[in-house]
């Protein structure tokens, strides 16, 4: 049974229409990513998945249990947290303080959350910038906390949006690992992003979306050559590329 299923959900704003009958799964453990065109519906979609959006119409169900319309408290503690592309860092609180936030999702103890915040401030490389404040982070920091802060929820899918925007090519690498971190732990990652040369390499399976309809998925290989993506999305360059590395 997957994990996630995204069951033709359809999202409209009145007279546009962002997402139009999308369906796609993921199974415990996979890695997806989520790629399309700007205004191509992800970030949409996301906010339907994770409770900031009743879609129109359609399903969500997380775990075998139909979740569509549930609010994003009710579904963290079902095991289901995100990230976003605005990073939203307390910024008067500290870095251990931002990811206890978190961890009080599954306690109520004080010395409990600072116990889950601090070995996860050591998973993402953070636990020298435990006691700086959030708005005294760099743009990776800034998101590292974030996605420390999503973990100390204890999800089984995380959702991330965007999470290499700002990064240099190091930082990626590094958020790269990290990824694949998440999911030795036994967490299903859903990604959204716009750098190829990172989101193909990560994903076991690829989504394109465009004009707020699913265009195709995939092994990324196999997605990487459909000729309607890259028409959409990739352009003939990429699809060159990718085949010369291969």
């Amino acid at each position: 049974m997957p994990l996630l299923e995204v069951d033709r959900v359809t999202m409209r704003f009145g007279g546009l229409l962002a997402n139009d009958a999308v369906s796609f799964g993921v199974e415990p453990g996979q890695i997806v990513g989520l790629i399309g065109p700007n205004g191509a519906g992800k970030t949409t979609l996301f906010n339907c998945i994770s409770g900031f959006l009743r879609p129109t119409s359609g399903h969500i169900r997380f775990a075998g249990q139909d979740v569509t319309g549930w609010p994003a408290e009710r579904l963290v503690h079902a095991g289901l947290a995100r990230t976003f592309q605005i990073v939203r860092t307390f910024t008067d609180m500290t870095v251990r303080e931002n990811v206890m936030v978190g961890a009080f999702a599954r306690t109520n103890s004080t010395a409990e959350a600072r116990r889950i915040a601090d070995e996860l401030l050591a998973f993402t490389g953070l636990a020298s910038r435990a006691d700086v404040l959030g708005g005294n982070l760099t743009v990776a920091e800034k998101k590292r906390v974030e996605l420390a802060r999503a973990l100390a929820t204890q999800p089984r899918l995380l959702l991330l949006d965007e999470v290499m925007s700002g990064l240099t090519p190091a930082e990626r690498g590094q958020a790269v690992d990290l990824i694949r971190a998440v999911r030795e732990r036994g967490i299903a990652v859903v990604l959204v992003e716009h750098i190829m040369e990172v989101v193909m390499p990560v994903s076991d399976w690829v989504v394109v979306l465009s004009s707020g309809r699913k265009i195709a998925e995939g092994p990324p290989a196999t997605v990487a050559r459909d000729p309607d993506v890259i028409a959409a999305y990739l352009g003939e360059r990429y699809r060159q590329r990718m085949q010369e590395e291969a």
